[in-house]
């Protein structure tokens, strides 16, 4: 994606169940049709070492990808463009919060348990590594990160060891800090209305932070990068994401869901009483999924048609983490309700193990043997 947003509670955790795996793990296929990714610097001694990959070579350009788990703990570059015959390109034997920067790049944190975390670039063709930066506290949020549209621009939270966050953009021009967010210590969270995204709009001109975890939640504000000026900001929304056409900002507020834009400004898209939770564009610019909780705590998914601002339920069964995985296929987990016997986590709905895949085209849901889902590509088209 274009931008990075979770659940501050329930994203992370599940994040970082999916993407722990064992270094010792044996790579798939042979000498001859492997690739062991390798530094392209030698990293300092502070930096925390590089994840070890393996990719096919040659590694094609120009396809389908999305950045999923298949039954196990290690996370695949899954080749979808032909959906019904999906090949995977390389694998991740260790690392976290996984995103695409283009169609040849996966960005990654290593280290992200300890007091020593770095973010890195995999090329996928030339299995080379490269360091973007390091830090030596994880504190607050050090996974909210995005890259921009042209991958040159990285926009990242960034945390003290008193756990005060600011905001940050790092360029060839430098690294230079937007906002001074506040300090975030440690508490628990709401996964339904508690969450922290940055990311860039489609067009590149705009960035835009939203955390709701702070005693003065930033939520959103948008800055113009040509002069780092700060064009929108409002307290009480959350759960954004930027389209992935143009430059319009989608978030959650109690009004309902509001759309910002430059030409435009803020404006009620679907009104009060409408509340997604993690919502996630589709590279075509026409819909945004979303999940929203019924009364009993479950989650149904959904999305948005953005045209018109209409919103469509696609199961009435429970399901959580929706997502595009292609244009016009949707990705979720099936959940169970909590009983004395399936205990939730902090009352959060546990999931079965069952994923989905839909066709928002053919309105078909069939299972999948995706068990966890991080990036798609392209972001947009």
């Amino acid at each position: 994606m274009a931008h990075v947003r979770l659940s501050a509670l329930a994203g992370a955790l599940l994040l970082l169940a999916a993407c722990s795996a064992s270094p010792t793990a044996t790579p798939p296929g042979t000498a001859s049709s492997t690739r062991t990714t390798t530094p392209a610097t030698t990293p300092s001694p502070s930096a925390t070492p590089p994840a070890l990959t393996y990719c096919s070579a040659p590694f094609p350009s120009g396809r389908q990808l999305a950045l999923v788990s298949l039954g196990n703990s290690h996370v695949v570059v899954r080749d979808i463009t032909d959906v019904a015959h999906p090949v995977t390109r390389c694998t991740f034997l260790s690392g976290a919060y996984y995103r695409f920067v283009d169609a040849t790049h996966v960005s990654y944190i290593s280290g992200s348990s300890g007091d020593r975390s770095a973010l890195y670039v995999l090329d996928l063709q030339t299995a080379q590594q490269r360091l973007v930066r390091t830090w030596t506290n994880t504190g607050s949020l050090f996974w909210v990160y995005a890259f921009s549209p042209d991958g040159n621009t990285l926009t990242y939270l960034t945390s003290t060891a008193g756990y005060q966050v600011s905001w940050h953009v790092l360029s060839a021009s430098g690294d230079v800090k937007l906002l001074d967010i506040g300090s975030i210590p440690p508490r628990d969270a709401n996964p339904n209305n508690d969450d922290a995204m940055v990311g860039f709009s489609a067009d590149g001109q705009y960035v835009a932070v939203e955390q709701t975890l702070s005693a003065t939640a930033t939520a959103p504000a948008i800055v113009r990068l040509s002069d780092h000026k700060v064009v929108y900001s409002q307290a009480g929304g959350t759960m954004a994401t930027w389209a992935r056409a143009g430059a319009t900002l989608f978030f959650r507020t109690s009004a309902g869901v509001v759309s910002w834009d430059a030409t435009l400004g803020a404006r009620t898209v679907v009104p009060q009483g409408f509340k997604w939770i993690l919502p996630w564009p589709s590279a075509d610019g026409k819909r945004i999924a979303y999940v929203d909780v019924d009364s009993t705590g479950l989650h149904h998914p959904g999305y948005l048609q953005v045209s018109d601002g209409q919103a469509f339920r696609v199961s009435s069964r429970p399901r959580d983490g929706a997502v595009f995985l292609t244009s016009t296929l949707m990705w979720y987990a099936e959940e169970r309700a909590c009983t004395s016997v399936s205990v939730c986590t902090l009352g959060y709905p546990e999931l079965t193990g069952k994923t989905f895949i839909y066709d928002v085209v053919a309105r078909t849901e069939t299972p999948s043997i995706i068990t966890a889902f991080f990036d798609s590509w392209p972001h947009s088209v």
